[in-house]
């Protein structure tokens, strides 16, 4: 469900290239499947019913939602209006005391029309595309985006496991007897989910790369993917090797699924979670999401392998990609686009996936529950970069010496400060370290090494110092002298005492700055600009009560931890 925080976040933005808002108050306008085809043939993006083009919300009528909805649907499906059809989830959701209906839009890698017209998106608008120079770029785009679509005129049915296909109707028949695939022929199943297609810009029709890579021999799959393997391993002990590890994968999505989640389970001991009236096996829940996102969302035209490494406290996977960006992806706000969305389709046939982007916000909501205090990270890059901690290791009794560091005191902040600052979780590379000299100075490297990634932050530390130099200066205090530059020191106090909410006003006090305005201008609005704190008032800035509380992000940074 989503927050009035994201939809606020959405309405910030405005209309662009991945945002589009329709009124909607006298039904669905035509123009709305003007923007799903555009956006399914373009980058994907977020449709809201409800506001005007300026993002004034009108909400809509709470007797017409249903009707909304299964209008929607019923055009969604149909290929007189949607061609190919393209189901999508249409949300219900409540912002500022206003009904609104909510799509999120993939990108697709087919090509589709509203009406038996190409729309493609430009800015904040939806175009007719009917040039064919236009239109053969469209495809042209589709193929190099999507690899999975790629036709290979010699792969034949012969080419496939039959066995594969009976495996899929047991697995579908355990979930759902009444599915139209128990009864339909495997040629059918392949058409079904776009794996045997045509591509109309050139005629040509056969069997994909995706069609291989689920349903293919083994000797089929090394043909066509000659460098394509999933490698899984334990690294506890010997971390220059392994200490366990599966035979290299070369085989079928839905047999490399079965083997691995089942070999990532078996490392980690059960836990269960109640939600409502149902019984959740954590370890289950986390580790399907790790596992299908590996196999779902990377790119198979690469000579690298996946990797998933299993080590004593996190387990981490590394997926070849094509980053649509670079950097860490941000939880509350990030639009996942699926990478083969054929294959991903596929899967959710099997529940092996929900939603575009349900599998990282599952991981992060239910990995809390398994390991307190723990959060994912999730790094778009090649290679994508996924980090489960399973253990944590709080600041703990290490805060003394970070508050020695802020060159703060108790009295300054406060008891809640103070607790929520030892419960920060502290970098699992650091752990270890049991000599708190030497933690210090890896800390402040890393704390200057993630403000270089950050806008005008600068993190400012002594470059030079040596351990055996701080080993000979005495409280912490006088240590951060040795360690921090005076930048270091303000960017690190206004990051814990913002550790509850706390006004300009005081924060400026507390560190002796006359002008509260050069303060904030300095340090206060970089930290802001970059997520590492924010308002608590959001949207109006000069409210009254307006204050400052550290994000997510701001306490990963402390933790010297991925932001």
């Amino acid at each position: 469900m989503l927050t009035e925080s994201e939809i606020r976040h959405i309405i910030a933005k405005g209309e662009g290239t991945r945002i589009e808002f329709k009124e909607a108050q006298l039904g669905v306008p035509d123009s709305f499947y003007d923007t799903v085809v555009s956006f399914l043939n373009k980058e994907g993006g977020i449709i809201l019913l409800g506001l005007t083009d300026d993002g004034v919300v009108l909400g809509l009528d709470d007797a017409n939602l249903m009707q909304l909805k299964q209008d929607i649907v019923t055009s969604l499906n149909n290929p007189d209006v949607i061609n190919p059809p393209y189901a999508l989830p249409i949300r219900d959701v409540n912002y500022d005391k206003h009904s609104l209906l909510y799509l999120h839009v993939p990108i697709s890698s087919l090509v589709h029309k509203h009406a038996g017209v190409i729309f493609d998106r430009e800015n904040d608008s939806d175009f007719r595309v009917t040039e064919d120079r236009q239109i053969s770029e469209i495809y042209f785009r589709k193929r190099q985006n999507f690899s999975e679509t790629q036709i290979f005129p010699n792969l034949k049915m012969e080419n496939l496991n039959l066995e594969v296909f009976d495996k899929v109707r047991k697995l579908i028949a355990s979930i759902n007897s009444t599915h139209p695939w128990l009864t339909s022929s495997n040629e059918r199943i392949l058409r079904d989910v776009h794996f045997l297609r045509k591509d109309f810009n050139t005629g040509e029709e056969g069997l994909t790369l995706a069609a291989a890579l689920v349903f293919g021999k083994d000797e089929t799959i090394g043909s066509i993917l000659p460098a394509y393997k999933l490698d899984v391993m334990v690294r506890r002990e010997n971390l220059d090797r392994w200490d366990d590890r599966l035979p290299p994968l070369r085989t079928n999505l839905i047999d490399s699924y079965i083997k691995v989640l089942d070999f990532v389970k078996s490392k980690w001991p059960e836990k269960f979670f109640i939600e409502g009236a149902q019984r959740i096996d954590l370890r289950e829940l986390i580790f399907r999401e790790l596992v299908a996102n590996v196999i779902i969302h990377r790119e198979y035209n690469t000579a690298l392998a996946s990797e998933i490494i299993i080590y004593k406290d996190r387990v981490v996977a590394k997926n070849p990609n094509k980053p649509r960006f670079t950097g860490p992806l941000d939880l509350k706000t990030f639009s996942a686009e699926p990478k083969n969305p054929n294959i991903r389709r596929f899967f959710s046939e099997l529940n092996w996936a929900d939603e575009i982007g349900s599998g990282v916000k599952n991981i992060n909501k239910y990995l809390h529950y398994y390991a307190p205090g723990a959060t994912p990270s999730f790094i778009e890059d090649d290679p994508f970069i996924t980090t489960i901690p399973m253990t944590v290791e709080p600041i703990g009794h290490r805060v003394d010496m970070i508050v020695g560091l802020a060159q703060l005191n108790n009295v300054q902040l406060t008891e809640q400060k103070l607790n929520n600052l030892k419960n920060i979780p502290l970098n699992l590379e650091l752990k270890e370290m049991d000599d708190e000299n030497l933690l210090a100075i890896k800390l402040v490297k890393l704390w200057k090494e993630k403000s270089e990634e950050l806008h005008k932050i600068r993190f400012r530390i002594n470059n030079n110092i040596q351990l055996e130099q701080l080993e000979k200066v005495g409280s912490w205090i006088e240590k951060s002298g040795e360690l921090l530059k005076k930048r270091g020191r303000i960017l690190l106090s206004t990051l814990l005492l913002t550790l509850e909410p706390i006004r300009l006003e005081e924060l400026a006090a507390i560190l002796e700055y006359k002008s509260k305005e050069r303060y904030r201008d300095d340090y206060v609005k970089p930290l802001k600009d970059n997520n590492l704190i924010s308002y608590t008032v959001h949207g109006q800035p000069n409210d009254p009560n307006q204050a400052y509380v550290i994000t997510q992000r701001g306490i990963d940074f402390i933790g010297g931890n991925q932001i």
